[in-house]
């Protein structure tokens, strides 16, 4: 069982689990998820793979507390271990070299961005994140995010900090060419409305 040796409650409901898991981190790539279980009879969910470590065998993900099985999860510690986890799953995320990447985070959705930025960044890739949130509070791994990409743009509804308004009034500045410049390849991750809304800017 994968032993957790780290946790950090990034929200009352957000938490991120840093578990010893040598195989998965060695085939992991950027854009792919994990199976966790918790306990024997319990429900199997699917988690974003935050970021990996292969030399480590360490794999990182976040999780929002929104049901059972995630609220059990938020409730391990360090030192725990997780009863299952499998991985890692899906198709890795694919862009096309070259140019300026911008990484759209909504929320929770920001911490999907870690590890694909990283890559993209360590290949030569002209990088740009842009986080949204509600609140400056809201805002997840900042720090983080900050260290794997060339530029950090901040979003706030309500402006307490960085950009006051949404990431796609700031994606269109980008657009047209303000701050970092026009993007060659834009990713989003979050919310279905929010990513609905970011395709329909780039297709303007």
């Amino acid at each position: 069982m994968p032993k957790i040796i780290e946790k950090r409650i990034l929200t009352p409901i957000t938490k991120l689990f840093r578990f010893e898991a040598p195989m998965i981190a060695a085939a992991a790539r950027p854009g792919q998820f994990v199976i966790v279980r918790v306990r024997e009879g319990g429900e199997r969910i699917p988690l974003t793979i935050a970021d990996f470590d292969a030399k480590a065998g360490i794999v990182t993900i976040v999780v929002q507390e929104v049901g059972v099985t995630s609220r059990l999860l938020g409730a391990h510690e360090q030192g725990d271990s997780i009863l299952d986890v499998l991985g890692p799953l899906g198709e890795p995320a694919h862009i096309p070299a070259g140019g300026h990447v911008v990484g759209i985070g909504g929320g929770f959705g920001s911490a999907a961005l870690w590890c694909l930025m990283r890559e993209l960044k360590q290949r030569g890739d002209r990088t740009t994140i842009i986080m949204g949130a509600r609140h400056e509070h809201l805002l997840l791994l900042v720090d983080e995010l900050r260290e794997v990409c060339d530029n950090l743009e901040l979003c706030t509804d309500d402006g307490s900090v960085g950009f006051k308004g949404f990431v796609t009034q700031r994606l269109q500045q980008l657009i047209d060419g303000e701050g970092p410049g026009k993007p060659d390849h834009v990713v989003a991750i979050g919310p279905m409305p929010m990513m609905r809304a970011v395709a329909n800017t780039t297709r303007h």
